[in-house]
């Protein structure tokens, strides 16, 4: 009977404590946030990706009534500001705005100073965009079977640039190259500056995210062959997509999310997930990310949690499938 007694006593603690766990992780999200929030941004100032979070973060910080001061803080293929925030305190005041590029890394790098899904709790991915395959018009391309059987009859392949190695504007070209079946050299450049060497020529195609790629498509500076994303980008209508010219696999979007330290409080992620989608509902901003090509990709905290795993083994099996070597 004593012990009987003795272990109702101690299932009540443990339901009290966690009664009063919960409740205190309610009143942190009803008190938060109370001062700034810093932001990590491990992108290239003014790139896509940059832009898409600034956007949100500045409207985030107009909803929560907190400023939200954003860090760009590249190197090592961005992995030092994720390193940074997954070494941050989880009270609700570090945040990373990050790209797919966090969900290569494990394929990239053979020692990460982070675990990419266990060090990290995701909140919601601010939006996906498309990329455009993007060639010069001087290059004659007539269309995207017209472009895999010159990319094919070219000595060597062709030679493609993107934002560097282990980018998603690597990875999305490479994912197109497997199914298409044409040999390749890959240019890598720093960041996402490579659009002049295609617009000149001296480098045959690369995958752009439609957002920086458009004013020089509107131009005619640049061709856009195709799309990667699963539906036509309504930014270019009358562009197919690689999956419409019969290539399987070959669609992606790059996503761009945000993210707390793992044993950040739930009711705070939850909060965060909820105000991002509120943002959303704002008409100036769905203007702004219209006019960059982006696509909502609201889900719950969890969902984003699971896609990130999904992601990363995905990942895995590309990169070996193209022969990249890690680090």
């Amino acid at each position: 009977m004593m012990r009987l007694i003795a272990a109702l006593l101690s299932a009540g603690g443990l339901l009290a404590a966690a009664c009063g766990g919960a409740a205190a992780q309610q009143d942190a999200a009803k008190n938060w946030p109370s001062k700034p929030i810093h932001a990590v941004v491990p992108l290239a100032p003014g790139t896509g990706g940059d832009v898409m979070a600034r956007l949100m973060l500045n409207q985030l910080a107009l909803q929560l009534g907190q400023s939200i001061v954003i860090e760009n803080k590249g190197g090592a293929g961005g992995t030092l500001g994720v390193a940074q925030v997954a070494k941050s305190d989880p009270d609700g005041y570090t945040l990373l705005a990050h790209s797919s590029t966090h969900v290569i890394s494990p394929a990239m790098y053979t020692s990460l100073p982070y675990d990419t899904a266990g060090d990290f709790a995701g909140v919601m991915p601010i939006g996906s965009v498309p990329s455009a395959l993007v060639a010069a018009p001087s290059k004659g391309i007539r269309n995207l079977k017209d472009f895999v059987e010159k990319a094919k009859a070219t000595p060597g392949g062709f030679t493609y640039a993107s934002a560097g190695v282990g980018s998603t504007t690597h990875l999305t070209a490479e994912r197109f190259r497997l199914s298409a079946g044409f040999p390749a050299i890959h240019v890598p450049f720093r960041g996402g500056g490579f659009q002049p060497e295609i617009i000149a020529g001296r480098v045959d195609f690369a995958y752009s995210p439609i957002a920086t790629s458009l004013p020089n498509i509107k131009d005619g500076r640049l061709q856009a062959v195709a799309v990667s994303s699963p539906q036509r980008a309504a930014a270019l209508p009358d562009v197919p997509t690689t999956l419409e010219a019969g290539y399987a696999d070959s669609d992606y979007v790059i996503w761009v999310g945000l993210f707390f330290p793992a044993k950040t409080p739930r009711a705070i992620v939850d909060r965060l997930n909820l105000e991002m989608k509120k943002a959303w509902e704002n008409p100036a901003l769905r203007e702004r990310f219209a006019g960059l090509d982006v696509t909502p990709m609201p889900m719950t905290a969890a969902e984003f949690d699971v896609l990130i795993k999904k992601e990363i083994a995905a990942n895995a099996v590309l990169a070996k499938a193209a022969g990249l070597q890690p680090n």
